[in-house]
């Protein structure tokens, strides 16, 4: 292995995104995609990079190490790799799976896997997982853009595309592709052990987790699979219960998550500072198999805040949030949900929160209700405004004209400033023909919303200060 300067250690991602809806072709409209990524240098320059639309990939002689064909176990106090050290896989060699052990990074110097010379592909296939990782952190897991590809690392075949497990913590996931996997695209926690307490809940806390810009599709269960699911029930061991691990500060934003068999994206067990925004989702749920087909699950346990989410088409719920009543939805834009568009309860004993905010929302053609929640027992009550719920399968269920879309279940709430409408040309939307839900000048939801600012919504989806006008719009979009 050779040292290399600091600089080299450090990787700083330029990404764009599809702003303007105008620009880009209707199925674009709502598609969040990476740019390039690019060694940070004393000449780098991010706005250039961007413009002229070329990535420069990591040369292999920048690296600490490569891994080399047929070599499966990395381990970093075998390979004596120490933090701030680059690790790379190589475009020109064929990997099938890679097991990443003992690479212990800090916070200021993270370990950098990334590959180098272009496009590295790891072709796992009847492999139990693709890139696996355990007793590691403070590292980064980075694929960077080559040759008309914005993903530079790609996983196929594999049971498990990326599983982060044994305490693996701190860490950056991002630039993967990651297809063709007969269960969860990407896997990050460590199940509680009836032999081995280090997992449970006390003794290990999953921290400062990033995962953004990755493309996951045709996987056979979960596309994102992030914390245990099982908050309250936990495993039994010897007629005991042991809980799983908390995880804090889980940032998922900006991945493309397609066609999944299970869930889309589903983050358990994530009790503080959990943000899930920007993501597009589509096909999720095929497998029709029940509770294991929402299109986002903010699973037991699960609070903090999920925004900006583009959901379309899939068998169960856009967003189901099985959590203790203090997670905060808005500026999702769902479409075509087979079941509820929002699902809310609670789950277990508390304590619980204030309550579920769910705020600012596009919800189109769900299969049942718009919203439905069942929260009675938050410690103050559920606040449900400004959202803009259209042609709903249960419309005209409920004997109301709330209720038209939308069902309380006795929970204690603030509801007021929602539209409900029987079908898009109601609503006036732009052009719903081609997936347009931005709003006419002429829609009965413009400047028809509530002031929301003080539960943080201040931008609507495209990143459009809100209000454009004498009050907030209803829905996602700001006119």
């Amino acid at each position: 292995m050779k040292r290399v300067l600091p600089l080299f250690a450090i990787l700083l991602l330029a990404y764009c995104t599809s702003e303007d809806a105008v620009s880009v072709s209707p199925d674009e409209v709502y598609e969040f995609r990476q740019g390039c990524t690019v060694p940070l240098s004393e000449n780098y320059d991010p706005e250039a990079q961007v413009d002229n639309g070329s990535c420069k990939p990591v040369t292999c002689e920048n690296c600490t190490y490569v891994v080399p064909a047929n070599k499966v176990m990395i381990d970093g106090a075998v390979l004596k790799i120490e933090a701030g050290d680059v690790i790379c896989l190589n475009s020109g060699t064929s990997y099938l799976n890679l097991s990443f052990k003992n690479l212990k990074g800090t916070e200021a110097k993270p370990i950098i896997i990334v590959n180098c010379g272009g496009v590295a592909t790891l072709n796992a296939t009847g492999k139990e997982y693709g890139i696996k990782t355990e007793a590691c952190t403070n590292f980064k897991i980075v694929g960077v853009g080559s040759g008309g590809s914005p993903y530079g690392i790609k996983v196929k075949g594999s049971k498990l595309g990326l599983q982060l497990i044994g305490l693996s913590n701190f860490f950056e996931i991002s630039g993967l592709e990651v297809f063709n996997n007969g269960g969860a695209g990407i896997m990050a926690k460590t199940d509680p052990s009836c032999s081995d307490d280090a997992a449970t809940r006390g003794n290990f806390v999953m921290k400062n987790v990033k995962i953004h810009h990755n493309y996951v599709h045709d996987v056979g269960t979960e596309g994102l699979y992030i914390g245990h699911s099982g908050y309250v029930s936990g495993i039994t061991c010897s007629g005991n219960k042991v809980l799983p691990h908390e995880l804090h500060n889980v940032k998922i934003f900006q991945n493309v998550v397609k066609n999944t068999g299970w869930d889309g994206i589903q983050l358990g067990c994530a009790t503080q500072g959990a943000e899930v925004y920007n993501n597009t989702i589509e096909d999720f749920g095929v497998l029709n198999k029940s509770s294991q087909w929402s299109g986002i699950q903010l699973g037991e346990g699960t609070n903090g805040l999920c925004y900006n989410n583009f959901i379309r088409n899939g068998v169960g719920q856009g967003i189901i949030a099985l959590g203790l009543g203090n997670a905060t939805m808005y500026n999702n834009l769902i479409i075509g949900a087979g079941k509820q568009g929002i699902f809310a309860d609670l789950r277990g004993d508390g304590p619980f929160g204030p309550g579920y905010k769910i705020l600012n929302n596009t919800i189109v053609k769900s299969g049942g209700d718009g919203i439905n929640i069942y929260a009675a027992k938050v410690t103050n009550k559920n606040v449900i405004i400004n959202n803009l719920i259209v042609d709903p399968g249960t419309y005209g269920t409920y004997g109301s004209n709330t209720g038209k879309a939308f069902i309380n279940n006795g929970s204690p709430g603030d509801i007021t400033n929602n539209y409900y409408a029987e079908s898009e040309g109601l609503a006036k939307f732009k052009d719903a023909g081609v997936s347009d839900y931005r709003l006419q000048e002429s829609s009965p939801a413009r400047d028809a919303g509530r002031d929301v600012s003080a539960f943080g919504v201040k931008k609507d989806f495209m990143g459009n200060a809100r209000p454009n006008g004498s009050a907030y719009d209803i829905g996602a979009f700001e006119f």
